[in-house]
């Protein structure tokens, strides 16, 4: 293969969506024999007293739009507005950059490849020699500017709407991919018993998988499994992850129940949704990947303004996920589910339809032709 690239991931860490995409393309680069690579969170790096700051108030986000003040989605909105060549945007567009410059001069990287909208790489004389092809991998299923200020080389997005929609803003068809958003292998596995026969997942065709996080309260997430143990012939697990306090709670408030199981972190989520009738989530981008690829009917509940609601009504469109704005009518959207098959099955096809194959192997074999004989352009 002759001499190794050197590859830098810029990422941030603002959920675990955007690095979990940086470690799937890590993965990948590293399984296509490209070892020579280091990813790198900007902001903690360059504003690490910020970064705590911005990061707390993230994932305090859904607490606050429970009580009626949606802060994150008014700051996507708003910066949604901005002009392109505005000052302001011209600030954002630069944040990060001086400490952006030095990562690149130490790594000389012939590749940079983005996982969260960051700005344009910084213009300078010692730059200049280096020249980095660089690349965005787009983790939403709506379109932010944010995402368009860098102005990369080229763009890697998760559905042909979305190369639609930024052709619309201007970006040459040219430089737009269509890959779909990079998972975790093991969820390629899962996708065999979800998009399999039906016999694969008799034993447990009522379990309900539901994600901790689409609740902002405690007592939110109590009630919600308290409805959906109304259902008859349901079994429900419930994803706690990092929120230990909640898992300890929930065990010792649910100890006799022997329907409800709850579970802390765990990197065994793609085994637990290749047996469940249905994934009640949050609309994350990389979490609704990771859905769609193992092939589980997805609901959401309550997505906040912002992002999250744009992605959630963008697959309810696609019949890939059903959304529902109360806990009463979410109940009543999943026992329509269970009880029908014609629903199920259109589910199903709608998960179909917004699946891609292995984004992660795609994006490196365009990266890096050689990668794949087959292969005649890179970007």
């Amino acid at each position: 293969m002759g001499q190794e690239p050197q590859i830098l991931i810029i990422t941030a860490d603002y959920g675990e969506g955007h690095h979990q995409v940086s470690k799937t393309l890590q993965q990948s680069l590293i399984r296509n024999g490209y070892s020579q690579l280091a990813v790198v969170d900007l902001f903690r790096e360059a504003y690490p007293t910020l970064n705590k700051i911005i990061r707390y108030l993230y994932r305090k986000s859904l607490f606050a739009a429970s009580l009626g003040i949606p802060y994150y989605g008014w700051t996507y909105h708003l910066n949604n507005r901005l002009p392109m060549n505005g000052k302001i945007a011209a600030w954002m567009n630069s944040l990060g950059g001086d400490r952006l410059r030095k990562i690149v001069l130490l790594y000389k990287p012939e590749v940079i490849i983005y996982t969260f909208p960051f700005g344009s790489l910084p213009s300078s004389e010692a730059l200049s020699a280096i020249r980095p092809r660089t690349a965005v991998v787009i983790t939403d299923f709506d379109v932010h500017r944010r995402w368009l200020f860098a102005k990369p080389d080229h763009y890697f997005v998760p559905a042909r709407d979305v190369k639609e929609a930024m052709v619309r803003q201007g970006v040459p068809e040219s430089r737009i991919t269509v890959t779909g958003i990079p998972v975790r292998e093991s969820f390629h596995d899962a996708a065999m018993i979800g998009f399999g026969s039906s016999s694969g997942k008799e034993a447990d065709e009522n379990v309900i998988l539901l994600m901790a996080n689409v609740c902002g309260t405690l007592h939110s997430l109590s009630r919600l499994i308290g409805k959906l143990l109304l259902l008859s012939g349901i079994r429900i697990q419930v994803i706690c992850g990092r929120q230990e306090g909640w898992r300890r709670r929930l065990v010792e408030s649910g100890a006799n129940d022997t329907r409800v199981e709850v579970f802390g972190f765990t990197d065994q989520l793609h085994v637990l949704m290749s047996s469940a009738c249905c994934v009640v989530t949050k609309a994350g981008g990389v979490t609704l990947s990771e859905t769609i690829r193992a092939g589980v009917p997805i609901f959401i509940l309550k997505p906040f303004m912002g992002q999250e609601k744009e992605k959630a009504l963008y697959l309810q469109r696609k019949g890939a996920a059903v959304v529902a704005f109360t806990i009463h009518d979410l109940v009543l959207q999943i026992q329509a589910m269970i009880s029908s098959e014609l629903i199920k099955q259109s589910m199903m096809n709608g998960l179909l339809a917004a699946r891609q194959e292995a984004a992660a192997d795609h994006i490196v074999r365009h990266l890096f032709p050689e990668a794949n004989p087959l292969s005649r352009s890179g970007i």
